[in-house]
């Protein structure tokens, strides 16, 4: 055998090496993401639960006091999320659909909420600030 021959199994080991290591540090940026959405996930069903409460006769005040006091770890989790994805920047959208569903929910309930509050529409601006 020449040298060329003996060289190709090495190059195409390292480029499987390589493409294994992009696979992990995407795996592992992944279960970071998922990591973050578990819990934003588990407070957005605790202002669910408590929501539900607006179809009893209780004052707005009172069904209201539990998931407004929700809305800052909210906004420390998107902080947290953010984070994560500046790891990856300009590729957030291979990890999108780890975090897109959950963000949905989130601002859906903070719509509700802002409509029981003032009877109006909630505006992106407002999402946006109330997420950071």
């Amino acid at each position: 055998m020449t040298g060329g021959e003996t060289d190709a199994p090495t190059s195409m080991e390292k480029q499987f090496e390589d493409f294994r290591v992009k696979l992990d540090e995407a795996g592992s940026l992944r279960e970071r993401i998922r990591a973050v959405v578990n819990e934003i996930e588990s407070i957005t069903r605790l202002m669910h639960a408590s929501l539900l409460h607006v179809h009893q006769s209780r004052p707005l005040s009172e069904v209201l006091e539990k998931p407004k006091a929700q809305v800052d770890g909210l906004k420390e989790l998107y902080g947290r999320l953010a984070e994560v994805l500046c790891e990856c920047p300009g590729e957030y959208y291979r990890f999108h659909n780890d975090w897109r569903s959950e963000t949905q929910t989130v601002v859906s309930l903070l719509a509700f909420m802002h409509w029981l509050e003032t009877g109006k529409l909630l505006m992106h601006t407002e999402a946006e600030e109330k997420l950071g």
